[in-house]
């Protein structure tokens, strides 16, 4: 009896320690997972857009220039683009303009500071034309339209010259009245008018060049259709105006390098040079040569370097006009 208790404990054992053998493991409760983090693209940012680069200006054409010193040279092409260069015409970088304007001349007293003049339609045989000025002082990158006082509507207008940051000129004129010369002393604020130029006979100047201001001395050279060519001089920033000198060819018009050294450049072995302020001319040898048989329209940085365009085309000299090369006209 006491052998078969033993034995059924025994089994009883057997049979416990095998229920628990079999029970799962005790686990950690399994963490709720986080939502999962889905990685979206997010839509593409729009591809840049840019303004279509202008077409390239073709010639010929037309590239006024203004040279304030021997390394900055700006270039108005075909009327409606503005480059600078500041090494001599070798590179250049498009400026702004204002927009909705006809009929420009700009000019520029530096790297920065320069005005802008547009005129409006001329009546019939320039008996009135109307202008607005423009300023910048941060070499073209915005420009500030001016209420100038003092300019008449009689005469149409042009040949834009700026002397420094606060004196300017332009030239206003007819077929049959000589030349009258606009004056600022103020930055393009306001203007008095000088003239007419007169000479000593009773030829009418009324085709002007444009100033050249050295100090408080101006030139400027004019004539009449198909006449003698003359240089006026002023004494006092343009307030008053003198015959000066008589120059040599009736075409070409008068480079003003330095106060006293002129030149004329003209068909080949033709060119004149003045060095004594036109009281004498003589030969000038240069290469300098052209296609067009129109003359070109010639302006000096300094007594060294100096440009010459004709139909949109550059030349460039830096020896005074003795020596001239082809310069790339910017925007072609």
């Amino acid at each position: 009896m006491r052998q078969f208790k033993v034995m059924r404990a025994l089994i009883v054992l057997v049979l416990f320690l095998t229920a628990c053998s079999n029970q799962p493991a005790a686990t950690s409760p399994t963490p709720t997972p986080s939502p999962t983090a889905v990685a979206t693209t997010a839509a593409p940012s729009p591809t840049p857009t840019t303004s279509p680069s202008p077409s390239p200006i073709t010639l010929p054409s037309i590239a006024q220039l203004s040279a304030p010193s021997g390394t900055v040279v700006w270039a108005l092409v075909a009327g409606t683009r503005l480059f600078r260069s500041s090494d001599r015409g070798d590179t250049w970088t498009e400026r702004s303009l204002p927009t909705g304007l006809a009929n420009i001349e700009v000019s520029f007293a530096s790297d920065t500071n320069g005005l802008l003049l547009s005129t409006g339609t001329a009546a019939a045989q320039c008996q009135t034309q109307t202008v607005t000025i423009w300023r910048t002082t941060d070499g073209a990158g915005t420009w500030q339209q001016l209420a100038p006082a003092g300019i008449a509507d009689a005469r149409c207008k042009g040949r834009l010259a700026s002397a420094d940051t606060t004196h300017a000129f332009f030239t206003a004129s007819t077929p049959s009245d000589p030349v009258m010369v606009y004056r600022s002393s103020d930055g393009g604020l306001t203007w008095q008018a000088s003239g007419p130029l007169a000479g000593r006979s009773a030829a009418v100047y009324n085709m002007p060049g444009r100033p050249r201001a050295f100090g408080a001395i101006v030139l400027l050279d004019a004539t009449p259709a198909g006449q003698s060519r003359a240089v006026f001089r002023s004494q006092d920033s343009g307030a008053t105006f003198g015959l000066e000198s008589a120059a040599p060819l009736v075409e070409a018009p008068v480079a003003f390098v330095t106060q006293m050294r002129w030149l004329q450049l003209g068909p080949p072995g033709s060119s004149q040079e003045t060095t004594d302020g036109g009281a004498s001319w003589h030969a000038f040898t240069t290469d300098y040569s052209q296609a067009a048989p129109i003359a070109p329209d010639i302006v000096f940085g300094d007594a060294s370097v100096g440009y010459a365009t004709v139909r949109g085309a550059i030349q460039r000299t830096t020896d005074g006009g003795a020596h001239w090369t082809t310069i790339k006209t910017p925007g072609t």
